[in-house]
């Protein structure tokens, strides 16, 4: 994230369409997303498109995709099929590997089925999906952050039943495998995380049980491999988003105690202290954001809810972004795109109606 861009938003509508691409076969471009879906995920690749993977197509979100679809969208055409997953997953997480790859864990199929072991690795290089190895223990609801050696933290989730864990385990892109890490002080489930500036990788809140929200917050270790308290947060927050800020603090937004009281608070985190300071309310309660607030080069954006809100960091407000009033969405995702932009996608309503559309959000000077 850089500063000096204006806190001024405009909404562009995707539209128009073309089938040009620089060898046959040529893909079909959409204006708008070719599936709905919501608790997907979208990732940017090192070429600026974006992968949409997975998510639950259907409303009610009881199961996830049909089948394992993707999407790839390219800024300026729009939106493509993309290859096949090995695997139908939604809640689940994607994570970019030091050399581009992504590696996508967990999730869940359907109601009443166990979390995913398996995980799988998508090559930008091959436009394929292949084995990631398994998890020890599948889970979903989980969070996942690279560490500074390359490999990959997984920690926590929902593993059964009325079941959360605190354990964790290690990918390494190395050896293809996941190992046993050390275990959180506690199980969280819906919890955030974000890997910190010096390395380290932040996480926050989660509920520990149904309902019961948790105001602790916990940094790992990459040196030692352990596990450090920091905080607390001052609200129980889980199915809330954070997002790094300009200067390196990290801004969690929203979520709620219980699944009845949503919050419209922020707190910011300050790495050099380990401490969180109350931060500037939002407009609106905000609630099942995981992967719906992103950095932005003025401050973050912010897409879960019934509108998109933008944070500058020079005037420390939250603003509405004109144009984006909508029907309420959980579970986004909301992109950064290379220009600057912010690509958000789907979601489902107050009545788990799942939206298929997408708007482009985008800054000016």
């Amino acid at each position: 994230m850089r500063s000096g861009v204006g806190a001024a938003f405009v909404v562009v509508v995707l539209a128009g369409c073309t089938s040009a691409a620089p060898r046959p076969p040529a893909p079909e471009f959409s204006t708008q997303p070719l599936r709905a879906r919501a608790a997907h995920t979208a990732t940017l690749l090192a070429d600026g498109r974006v992968l949409l993977a997975g998510g639950c197509a259907n409303d009610g979100c009881g199961t996830a995709d049909a089948a394992p679809h993707t999407e790839i969208y390219l800024p300026g055409h729009g939106f493509a099929a993309g290859p096949a997953m090995r695997h139908p997953r939604d809640a689940h997480t994607a994570t970019t590997l030091a050399d581009g790859r992504v590696l996508f864990v967990g999730g869940f199929t359907g109601e009443g089925r166990p979390p995913l072991a398996e995980a799988e690795i998508f090559d930008p290089r091959t436009v394929e999906f292949g084995p990631g190895g398994s998890l020890g223990t599948g889970r979903g609801g989980h969070v996942a952050a690279r560490l500074p050696d390359g490999r990959v933290l997984v920690a926590g989730g929902w593993v059964g039943l009325r079941a959360y864990t605190a354990s964790v385990e290690i990918f390494d892109p190395a050896t293809g495998a996941f190992t046993a890490g050390p275990a959180m002080p506690g199980p969280r489930l819906g919890a955030a995380a974000v890997a910190l500036p010096d390395g380290r990788v932040l996480v926050t809140g989660g509920e520990e049980a149904p309902q019961r929200g948790l105001a602790t917050a916990l940094v790992y270790l990459p040196g030692t491999g352990r596990w450090q308290p920091v905080g607390p947060m001052g609200t129980p927050r889980y199915k809330h988003a954070l997002a790094m800020l300009p200067d390196g603090r990290v801004m969690v937004t929203g979520g709620t105690t219980d699944d009845t009281r949503l919050l419209a608070s922020t707190e910011v985190f300050d790495p050099a202290t380990n401490r969180f300071t109350p931060g500037p309310a939002m407009g609106a309660e905000r609630y099942k954001c995981a992967g719906a607030a992103v950095a932005t080069r003025a401050g973050l954006l912010v897409a879960c809810g019934d509108q998109v809100e933008s944070y500058d960091g020079r005037s420390a407000r939250f603003r509405p972004v004109p144009g984006t009033r909508q029907v309420w969405r959980s579970f986004p995702t909301a992109t950064a795109l290379p220009d600057g932009s912010v690509l958000v996608v789907g979601g489902y309503d107050r009545q788990i109606r799942t939206h298929r559309d997408a708007a482009v959000v985008r800054p000016v000077g």
